[in-house]
């Protein structure tokens, strides 16, 4: 059975927390790569990666853009644990074009239709009939069909103790 992860990084990675933390140590939170991610979180993911091994990364972050090779190379000079396997496509969403970019609620629903749209092409294109997957993201709200395998991290700590554990939970069901 094949048993994937789709990783936000805003949010989820890189946190509010740590970079305010980095702030008023007066250290950069910045790389050549972007925002530097919070080592608990990191930490955190690994945790997951450790308990499901098999599991795959597929980024559904918009640091997607900088494509598959970028990723990795960052991912292997930040010394991140595991390895990216994949990004999902771009599909541009339609609802975009009405949504009320001054609402907050708004633009998690729309974002989370883009996304989900975006992960269950991926899933089609890509898992087969046999899989497990869980999103780790902090802002989209996705659809039901999605929702039962989306973990909402908090943005302010990336992804905590109890994210770690539903996530398991949810590759592991």
């Amino acid at each position: 059975m094949k048993k994937f992860i789709f990783l936000d990084f805003d949010g989820v990675l890189n946190t509010d927390n740590y970079q305010a933390q980095l702030r008023a140590d007066g250290k950069p939170g910045w790389d050549d790569y972007g925002m530097l991610f919070d080592p608990a979180a990191v930490a955190n993911l690994k945790r997951i990666l450790d308990a499901v091994p098999d599991v795959r990364i597929v980024v559904e972050s918009s640091w997607k853009v900088r494509g598959l090779d970028e990723l990795r190379l960052m991912w292997a000079e930040r010394g991140l644990p595991g390895a990216l396997y994949d990004v999902t496509p771009t599909i541009f969403c339609e609802e975009l074009l009405t949504a009320d970019l001054s609402d907050p609620d708004s633009i998690r629903k729309v974002e989370g239709l883009a996304k989900g749209k975006e992960i269950r092409a991926w899933l089609r294109r890509h898992a087969g009939t046999d899989f497990r997957h869980v999103i780790l993201d902090d802002m989209a709200e996705f659809e039901e069909e999605l929702c039962d395998h989306s973990v909402m991290v908090n943005a302010q700590v990336g992804i905590s103790n109890v994210d770690v554990q539903t996530a398991i939970a949810i590759l592991r069901q």
